[in-house]
C-alpha cells in the first residue's frame, strides 16, 4: 500500500509540475559581422610570418619552415632533417612554438604540422600573400 501510495504521490507531483517547453528562435538577421582589422600592432601579417619564419630557423634540426600569420595564430610548417627521432620532432615542435611567440607578441595560438602533403599548402598560401 505504501508503495502505491508514494507511485501515486510521484504521478502527481510530476503532473502538477507540468513540462515547460520555451521555444528559441533563432535571429541571424541580428548578426553583425565585423572584419578582422588586418594589421596586428604595427605590422601586417606578412611581415610577421617573415620575423616567426627567422626566429624558427634558429633553430639547428630545421630545413625549411613556411608561416602564415592570422589574426593571433601562427599556422607553421616544418621541414626538418631526414630520419629525426619522434622525441626529437616533439622537443622541435615545442620550440617552434616558443619561436613564434617570442617573434611575435600578439601570437595566442599556434598550429604545427610537419606532413610534407599539408607543408606544401602552407607554402603555396604564404607565397600567395606575399605576391
Amino acid at each position: 500500500m505504501k508503495k502505491q501510495a508514494g507511485l501515486i504521490l510521484f504521478f502527481m507531483a510530476v503532473l502538477l509540475s507540468g513540462c515547460r517547453a520555451e521555444a528559441t528562435e533563432n535571429n541571424l538577421s541580428q548578426l553583425h559581422f565585423v572584419k578582422y582589422d588586418d594589421m596586428v600592432g604595427e605590422k601586417t601579417p606578412e611581415e610577421r610570418a617573415v620575423a616567426i619564419k627567422r626566429r624558427i630557423y634558429q633553430i639547428d634540426e630545421v630545413m625549411g619552415c613556411a608561416v602564415v600569420v592570422e589574426g593571433h595564430t601562427a599556422i607553421i610548417g616544418l621541414r626538418l632533417e631526414e630520419n629525426m627521432e619522434q622525441n626529437n620532432m616533439s622537443r622541435v615542435k615545442k620550440e617552434a612554438d616558443s619561436a613564434a611567440k617570442e617573434a611575435d607578441e600578439f601570437i595566442e595560438s599556434t598550429s604545427i604540422t610537419m606532413n610534407s602533403y599539408i607543408v606544401s599548402l602552407i607554402e603555396d598560401m604564404e607565397q600567395k600573400r606575399a605576391g
